[in-house]
């Protein structure tokens, strides 16, 4: 044998050896031999969670032993067999502990399975004594709340509370009766209200019933309702079971009614309440039923009326679709009337009877008269100076009348006031302005026209000027604008005769003198001129244009100066036939698209001037606004430009310090101006004393003012009024010179003759 067969002969015994000695160790189960040919302990459950799921099943944990594993399965879980530990593959199902027994959360608990786990609440009305939102320990326990400690929160005012174990009753103290059932526990459903059935709110011969909350009259056996059934609203009295025609009997009824209402309203303390306010909407209600239900039963054209020391009536009615020549009905009381047409009495052109009915209840404007807040008039404080008066008619739509009812009443006081033209809103338990306006009022009566029927009056405003206010007013606008007047035609002459003056800015004076002197002498004469109102809107014309023409002369002020100082001296001037084209072509422009777009703007009841309430007045005050605003520019740049130029060495000093005045006298002329109309605004909208002085101070003023800044503040003017005044001085001692020369003459000769 050759060396190279003794080398693969030996490595062959090598491997063999090698492979023997492997296949002849082995590990036990649960063991696995390393690479050191040890026996090492094999982990079944694996390192993750996927592979412990795998080998145990789902919703277990695996935990692995010396040689070999076991499985278990996870908290709030159990296996099918109930096995506590097993080694198969084996699922686990979730255990719901809320089944369990005993209970797990204890009494008075409510208990919410969770995946693998549980938690427990306390009942409505417990509480835990740990006072813990949510547990698990059931040993923490539930105990009863109280709700009764605050009776208010719980039940309302009004009522009572009742504890009970988890719960709480409410049931309304005496006096008071629930809208619902006798006990309840949700006070946002059920309330306790006063028990009127007590308060006596039944008329005669009637008996008080209440369900839920709510209150009802019914008649006694023998009478009934004036409309013949059971039920009468609360107050209404019942007839007895006969004929309802207008008798004084059956008229009579209702003035007993009328006495006793008035009577329990005059002794009910709060008159603000919603329950005071409800029961007088419920008498007027009656009033107007019952006289409505009576008219129904007159002949064609017959009229009846009814007076005594509580009301006055009257009642009307036509049929068989014949309507009276002049095709208006017109019901008149003691004081107050009523015009209306018939097709609004009827409601539709064919009927059996159409009737109307005019109640003046003497007494009622005493209970409701008071301070009363107009619901359309930001809470004012009013009172009534007329009686309250019902007007009514058997058409059923008595919002949507075919024509406007006119009503006029009677003062029963007055004070040079302001009046208003109101009805009762039963709904809102509110005096309202919606739908009526007035048509004229003099010292004794007040004409309304309204566009639905109701209960009606008149409001006079308490926050008008009284007293010693009127005549201070009065003597200040008189003595001020005739002062103004006056300076105004010396300063159109001053502007217009001296010739040393003579200029573009004095051409600009002269325009704005005389507008303004229009517009003050129109102030004057017809502000408050408002008995005719059509003369009185063609004063507020005038007084529109009079006034935008004064701000346009004051715009085209601020034009030219900045020509003079901005676009440097001896620039062109504006030209005196495009001044006037602005200054009196831009007002008439306006005034005249205002006109056309709103003529009925023009003049109110307290003043010839725009009317405020509809937002007319802003006719006058954008274009006022803009004009201030521009020229309110123009002199800003003119006094930067003026200081820049004083702040350098320039040999036209004499014409800046002229150009300086005229600004100064410019800018303090726009701010009198302005200010004026800023009060002007206040004092037309508030009536305060305040605004109202300080208006009628600096309005009656203005003349002044003008004369003050471009006359006696011009050196130039004050040097030809001393040249005028030494004139007059010259020609007074030339006279008496003369005088005396021909007196001493006259002596003389009479000497000479006597002498002779």
């Amino acid at each position: 044998m050759d060396t190279r067969s003794s080398f693969q002969l030996g490595l062959a015994i090598c491997i063999f050896s090698v492979t023997y000695s492997a296949k002849a160790k082995k590990c036990d189960p649960g063991f696995y031999l390393d690479s050191k040919r040890n026996c090492t302990d094999d982990n079944e459950c694996g390192d993750n969670e996927s592979t412990s799921s795998a080998r145990c099943g789902a919703h277990t944990d695996c935990y692995n032993t010396q040689g070999s594993y076991y499985c278990t399965c996870k908290k709030g879980f159990s296996n099918q067999l109930g096995k506590t530990n097993f080694t198969s593959r084996m699922n686990c199902h979730e255990i719901n502990e809320c089944y369990q027994k005993p209970p797990v959360c204890g009494p008075n608990t409510i208990c919410h399975n969770t995946m693998g786990s549980f938690y427990c609440l306390c009942k409505k009305g417990f509480i835990t004594r740990l006072g813990l939102t949510n547990f698990t320990d059931g040993s923490a326990g539930c105990i009863d709340v109280d709700e009764c400690l605050n009776v208010m929160e719980r039940c309302g005012p009004n009522a009572n509370c009742v504890d009970a174990l988890g719960s709480f009753n409410c049931s309304c103290k005496n006096g008071f009766v629930s809208t619902g059932e006798a006990t309840f526990t949700d006070k946002t459903k059920i309330q306790c209200k006063a028990d009127l059935c007590l308060s006596r709110i039944c008329g005669p011969n009637t008996v008080c019933r209440s369900k839920a909350g709510r209150f009802y009259c019914e008649c006694i056996e023998g009478f009934s309702s004036a409309s013949g059934g059971a039920r009468v609203t609360i107050r209404a009295p019942c007839v007895a079971l006969e004929s309802l025609r207008p008798r004084s009997s059956s008229f009579q009824d209702v003035n007993t009614f009328v006495g006793q209402s008035i009577k329990s309203l005059f002794k009910f303390e709060n008159r603000n309440s919603e329950e005071f306010h409800r029961l007088i909407s419920n008498f007027l209600n009656i009033i107007e039923k019952y006289s409505i239900k009576a008219a129904r039963n007159l002949s064609h054209e017959e009229i009846k009326n009814f007076s005594t020391d509580q009301f006055d009536v009257i009642i009307q009615a036509i049929r068989n679709n014949t309507i009276p020549k002049g095709r208006r009905a017109k019901l008149a009381t003691a004081n107050n009337i009523m015009d209306i047409d018939w097709n609004s009495v009827a409601g539709k052109e064919s009927f059996d009877v159409a009737a109307a009915a005019l109640i003046s209840i003497k007494q009622l404007d005493c209970l409701m008269g008071a301070n009363i807040s107009d619901s359309a008039d930001n809470e004012t404080k009013l009172e009534l100076i007329s009686e309250v008066v019902t007007a009514t008619v058997t058409n059923t739509d008595k919002e949507n009348l075919a024509g406007n009812v006119i009503l006029t009443f009677k003062h029963k006081k007055y004070n040079n006031q302001t009046t208003k033209c109101v009805y009762w809103d039963s709904l809102a338990s509110v005096w309202s302005t919606h739908g009526c306006m007035l048509q004229h009022s003099n010292a004794t009566h007040t004409v309304c026209t309204c566009t639905h029927l109701s209960s009606f009056a008149v409001l006079m405003a308490l926050y008008e000027i009284k007293g010693p206010h009127i005549y201070n007013l009065d003597m200040i606008t008189i003595v001020g604008i005739i002062l103004s007047l006056v300076c105004l035609f010396i300063s159109i002459l001053t502007f217009t005769l001296c010739r040393s003056i003579k200029s573009i800015r004095t051409t600009i004076h002269t325009h704005l003198c005389l507008s303004l002197f229009l517009a003050e002498l129109l102030f004057l004469i017809g502000i408050s001129r408002t008995e005719n109102k059509t003369g009185c809107a063609i004063v507020a014309g005038f007084l529109h244009y009079l006034f935008l023409t004064s701000f346009a002369w004051m715009l085209l002020e601020g034009v030219q100066l900045y020509l003079m100082v901005v676009k440097v001296f001896n620039a062109k001037s504006l030209q005196l036939k495009y001044m006037c084209l602005f200054g009196y072509g831009f007002p008439l422009l306006v005034v005249g698209i205002s006109a056309a777009a709103y003529a009925q703007g023009y003049g109110t009841k307290e003043y010839c001037w725009l009317d405020l309430k509809s937002g007319f007045i802003w006719a006058f005050l954008i274009p006022v606004s803009l004009i201030i605003l521009v020229n309110a520019g123009f002199f800003i740049i003119t006094v930067w430009r003026l200081v820049d130029k004083f702040s350098s060495l320039n040999p036209d000093m004499n014409e800046l310090k002229k150009i300086r005045a005229f600004t100064i006298t410019a800018v303090a002329q726009l701010c009198l101006l302005g200010c004026m109309w800023i009060f002007g605004i206040l004092h037309f909208q508030e009536n305060t004393i305040a605004m109202t002085y300080i208006f009628t101070i600096i309005n009656s003023l203005q003349g002044v003012f003008i004369f003050t800044l471009h006359c006696l503040f011009n050196k130039q003017v004050r040097d030809e009024y001393a040249k005028i005044l030494v004139s007059i001085c010259h020609m007074k001692k030339a006279s008496k010179y003369s005088e005396f020369s021909t007196s001493s003459t006259q002596g003389l000769k009479s000497t000479h003759e006597t002498g002779m």
